[in-house]
């Protein structure tokens, strides 16, 4: 729930930023056909039974956009991106009656690559919002852990009395894990906003779903740059 209040209020933020941004700027989209490379980042929401199991976390990535045209509203985008969580509270609850080892942590890191069709709508001079959908690959790894002691946390000499010590520190073992890579598809949409520079930088929501006997289905939410 808190996760879900502060994604909106982000959203909210944003969009009225870069409404603003645009007014006072008036510039045009670099449609100019060829590679156009894109940054972005942000939250990342699981959902449906995702939920239960993983918590909210964040997204980065990048990729490649490609103009075939100047008049055509379809762009095509190739997308390099990587997620993390924190396990939940019942994952781990899991982890340790499969196992029968204390267990109090653990992630879940899903990478994808994928193929997607952009279709743009201009909305205002300056502003556009587009449908984006594709297919890509999915590789998925969580982990649970456990804290453990080890020895060298920390090694200390006096130059002076020559005498020299270790201690312990604290670190991540894993316990248990596992690997899924599989197809998957995303839809959703954005808005972009143009900059003088002939840059332009978007949000956008993107529904994603892993196809596997369990699907993995998540919500990034993400800020981005086009250059």
């Amino acid at each position: 729930m808190i996760m879900r209040k502060s994604t909106s209020m982000i959203l909210a933020i944003v969009m009225t930023a870069g409404t603003a941004a645009v007014a006072r700027a008036g510039a045009p989209f670099d449609d100019r056909p060829g590679a156009h490379w894109d940054v972005m980042g942000g939250l990342s929401e699981p959902v449906g039974t995702t939920g239960d199991y993983l918590q909210g976390g964040y997204a980065i990535g990048g990729g490649l956009t490609f103009v075939p045209s100047e008049s055509s509203p379809l762009d095509w985008r190739f997308d390099l991106d990587y997620r993390d969580h924190n396990a939940s509270s019942r994952l781990i609850a899991l982890g340790q009656q499969s196992t029968n080892i204390e267990i109090d942590g653990g992630t879940g890191q899903i990478w994808s690559f994928s193929g997607n069709a952009t279709y743009h709508v201009p909305i205002a001079y300056g502003v556009r919002a587009y449908a984006i959908a594709g297919v890509g690959v999915y590789h998925t790894r969580i982990e649970l852990t456990q804290t453990v002691p080890f020895y060298g946390g920390y090694y200390y000499c006096d130059p002076f009395w020559g005498y020299c010590d270790g201690g312990y520190g604290y670190g991540n073992a894993v316990v248990i894990s596992h690997d899924l890579t599989k197809f998957g598809w995303n839809a959703g949409g954005g808005v972009e906003f143009a900059l003088p520079s002939g840059a332009s930088w978007f949000i956008e929501a993107r529904f994603h779903r892993i196809s596997a006997s369990t699907p993995v289905e998540f919500v990034p939410i993400e800020v981005g740059y086009r250059f």
